[in-house]
């Protein structure tokens, strides 16, 4: 029955993003990339979890292109079977088409994981060894979805990768929203992993309160 009622909701929202004009969703990203690199929690970390948008998704492109500009390290997730991996990159040049028709990085790019341990056994210092964890620890993660809640319930496609990855997940999570998809519910099995933090054009929900960006 959830099942069901999860696959009317995504077709009623995939009819409400085909009637958006292209100028206007242009518009929207573009609000919400200014917004999301104003935000403390990522500015000021050293790594950030994002991911390469669909059409329909909300864009990344400008936030990716900036992070990537400040040489953050800039991790975007692969499709590996029925998981979710993070790998490290350093421009658009590094990822291609992959799963589902969505932008990947391309083999060759080290996992998070490993990049992790590189850099921390690169030192043997103490302060180097606490700043590698500190980075990787409590970086961002940005999040799409199909719709929300302000509350942080999220509508995904149906696959389940980030509900697998979010419930291991420890840094902080932002999902990136266009006002227009939030819903005052979202039916929610077990397996579905609420967040904290929606971020829409018209600012920052915060466990279903609007929150200051600064």
């Amino acid at each position: 029955m959830l099942e069901k009622q999860k696959a009317d909701l995504r077709k009623e929202i995939r009819g409400q993003l085909r009637l958006l004009p292209e100028e206007e969703k242009e518009i929207l990203d573009r609000q919400i990339a200014e917004r999301v690199l104003t935000l403390p929690a990522v500015t000021d970390a050293g790594a950030v979890y994002g991911y390469a948008s669909l059409n329909w998704e909300t864009g990344t492109a400008e936030i990716l292109k900036e992070l990537w500009k400040k040489k953050c390290i800039v991790c975007l997730p692969r499709v590996m079977g029925e998981t979710m991996e993070f790998f490290v990159t350093d421009s658009e040049d590094d990822l291609t088409e992959g799963a589902f028709h969505i932008m990947e990085p391309k083999n060759g790019c080290r996992s998070a994981e490993e990049y992790h341990s590189e850099i921390a056994s690169e030192k043997m210092d103490q302060e180097f060894h606490q700043k590698s964890r500190y980075i990787f620890s409590t970086a961002p993660i940005l999040v799409p979805g199909m719709g929300f809640t302000e509350n942080g319930v999220r509508l995904g496609k149906g696959g389940g990768y980030y509900d697998r990855f979010l419930s291991q997940y420890r840094g902080g999570t932002v999902l990136l929203c266009r006002e227009l998809l939030i819903r005052q519910e979202i039916p929610v099995e077990p397996h579905d992993y609420p967040v904290p933090w929606v971020l829409t054009e018209r600012g920052l929900y915060e466990d279903g309160i609007p929150a200051p960006l600064g």
